[in-house]
């Protein structure tokens, strides 16, 4: 779910970014209990917004941040390349002395298979795709701990027109050494794939994903492999339905031990529970069941929590829920939840004074 365009809840106050002096971000600690915020609204938001948001991330415990890096707002057309959005929000995270997984989709039109729109279409050129990430990783080379090559490939909605995990092989095949020419030190994470299930053209489970993938020649070609174990109405521990989250989880593993993988953590790139779904109450309650489970699960990566903040806490779309801060900028009970995953004791927002906007 990497939609731009919602303001994060910030309380803390702005501090100055220097892009030239800002040292560089820590790795990510690639261990369960390494908990981060994936928030791609950041992208976009002015800079003193950002700079704010990305502060309370820091006073509340985060080590580490999931940010969108899009294609399509970076390079435009093939000969032309903009940084200028991303490096705000990248120098703001890199200024706190945070981490960053970035998320490489989101792909121009001029770089989509013909037919298809910009941003959800599938690239029609993998050497292209794998320029582009390799001018990345040599751009933000010492800022970006991590690559996250796509988001979601197992689903139509960005991967149009259909889930190829052949097509995205090719893509991992592209940027990995791209990537790694650039910052040989860079952990390429493959996917990002949606606890989905195989329906018609539009999603394909994440197991049979996978096991296309080893197929097609991706061993060689990631570090980590990445889930979003999203199911809300069902916890995460809760096992009974065979295309469970943690059923599909053991179902990707067990592809990887066969493939000699063993060695590499499955990271949990995205995890929520929307408020409009159950109730507050239930989300804050959904977390801590997935975030104690996570963590003694010993092939685990780190998982980044999605998101910080509603779009709009009074939408009845799963979508605008997924905040651990209301629309308003007052902190729902995840937020103390999550917290406690970070290491530190409550919030730095009472719940009852709505954020500066």
């Amino acid at each position: 779910m990497l939609v731009v365009g919602c303001s994060p809840a910030s309380d803390a106050p702005p501090s100055a970014v220097d892009p030239g002096t800002s040292a560089a971000a820590p790795p990510i600690a690639q261990r369960p209990t390494t908990v981060g915020i994936a928030d791609s609204d950041l992208l976009g938001l002015p800079e003193d917004r950002v700079v704010k948001a990305v502060g309370l991330m820091k006073q509340m415990g985060v080590t580490t941040v999931r940010l969108l890096i899009p294609w399509a707002a970076i390079q435009r057309t093939p000969d032309s390349y903009d940084w200028t959005m991303v490096d705000k929000t990248v120098d703001a995270v890199v200024a706190q002395r945070m981490s960053i997984l970035a998320t490489l989709n989101s792909p121009p039109q001029w770089a989509v298979v013909p037919g298809q729109p910009a941003i959800t279409g599938r690239p029609a050129s993998p050497a292209a795709f794998g320029s582009f990430a390799g001018r990345v990783a040599e751009h933000f080379h010492g800022k970006v701990s991590a690559y996250e090559i796509w988001n979601e490939p197992n689903g139509a909605a960005f991967f149009a027109p259909a889930p190829d995990p052949a097509g995205y092989t090719e893509l991992l095949k592209a940027a990995y050494p791209s990537i790694k020419a650039a910052d040989p030190s860079a952990v390429v994470v493959a996917a990002g794939l949606g606890s989905v299930v195989d329906y018609s053209t539009l999603t394909m489970d994440p197991v049979n994903f996978v096991s296309t993938m080893y197929a097609s020649g991706a061993k060689d070609f990631f570090d980590a492999l990445a889930f979003h174990p999203y199911q809300y109405t069902m916890k995460f521990t809760e096992s009974a339905h065979p295309d469970a989250p943690i059923n599909q989880l053991s179902g990707m593993r067990q592809l990887m031990l066969a493939n000699g993988d063993a060695q590499k953590k499955i990271w949990a790139t995205e995890y929520g529970e929307p408020s409009s779904e159950l109730g507050e109450a239930a989300q804050a309650e959904f977390l801590d069941d997935m975030l104690g489970k996570w963590r003694n699960l010993p092939y685990a990566g780190p998982v980044y929590v999605y998101t910080m903040r509603d779009r709009n806490s009074q939408s009845r779309a799963p979508d605008d829920t997924l905040g651990i801060f209301r629309s308003d900028g007052t902190a729902k009970p995840a937020e103390r939840v999550v917290t406690s995953y970070f290491g530190m004791r409550g919030s730095r927002l009472d719940g009852a004074s709505p954020a500066p906007r």
